[in-house]
């Protein structure tokens, strides 16, 4: 990663653009995962999930810059280049938000809407919310950094990557595991704000850090343990 003293003009503004789209992804698939959801009935979670997968796998494939991505690059990260996470998650929620705008306008922007709006407000009601926010947050963490390094270590790429892609994407949407970005949809459509939202916001995102950064952390444990034991 390029330190932000070196990084040119165009690709910083390359950088917040390709994480903007990923925002556009991700609030796509959000909509599509809440009209399922809306219309199909028992079927209709488990076809969002599936729908929603699909905003990860066009980012994978376009290297668009999602901030839950990111995270599992933290362990190997430096201080200096943390700026890219906050940047990151800025743009991405503007893409989300630019989404749910645009989606008012639109044949189901009402379905998802009140959808939308009743999800998240049914998390912000639970007695538990904070430990709900961080826990939840936490295994869609794990799940996302699966999806994201699982190309790396298949052995066979085609097939055997997408699924690799794409299934822990819809176990945690089917599951209702909370992602921080595409959260921001959600906080659209209620349409409120409050010092809770904010720390539900943050609580998600820090859940999402730590669930995202624990099994790159153990990779990197056992590569160090193999190095060891090869000079043994």
């Amino acid at each position: 990663m390029k330190d932000f003293e070196k990084m040119t003009k165009t690709q910083f503004a390359v950088f917040c653009l390709l994480a903007v789209f990923s925002g556009i992804m991700i609030g796509i698939g959000g909509i599509a995962s809440l009209v399922a959801i809306s219309t199909m009935g028992e079927w209709g979670r488990l076809v969002g999930a599936c729908l929603f997968s699909l905003a990860i796998f066009a980012i994978m494939a376009f290297e668009m810059k999602l901030f839950t991505g990111m995270v599992a690059s933290i362990p190997a990260m430096s201080v200096k280049h943390l700026w890219q996470l906050v940047v990151c998650f800025l743009c991405n929620a503007l893409g989300v938000l630019l989404v749910g705008a645009i989606s008012e306008y639109t044949p189901f922007g009402g379905v998802a809407a009140e959808n939308g709006a009743a999800l998240i407000a049914g998390k912000l009601d639970l007695e538990k919310w904070p430990l709900v926010a961080v826990c939840s947050s936490m295994l869609c963490g794990v799940l996302i950094t699966t999806s994201v390094r699982s190309p790396y270590h298949v052995v066979e790429k085609g097939l055997s990557a997408t699924l690799g892609v794409v299934f822990p994407i819809i176990v945690f949407a089917f599951c209702g595991f909370d992602h921080s970005v595409a959260n921001m949809l959600y906080f659209y459509y209620l349409g409120e704000f409050s010092w809770k939202i904010v720390a539900y916001v943050l609580l998600t995102i820090v859940g999402n850090v730590i669930g995202g950064v624990a099994l790159p952390l153990v990779m990197m444990l056992r590569e160090k343990a193999r190095r060891q034991g090869g000079r043994s």
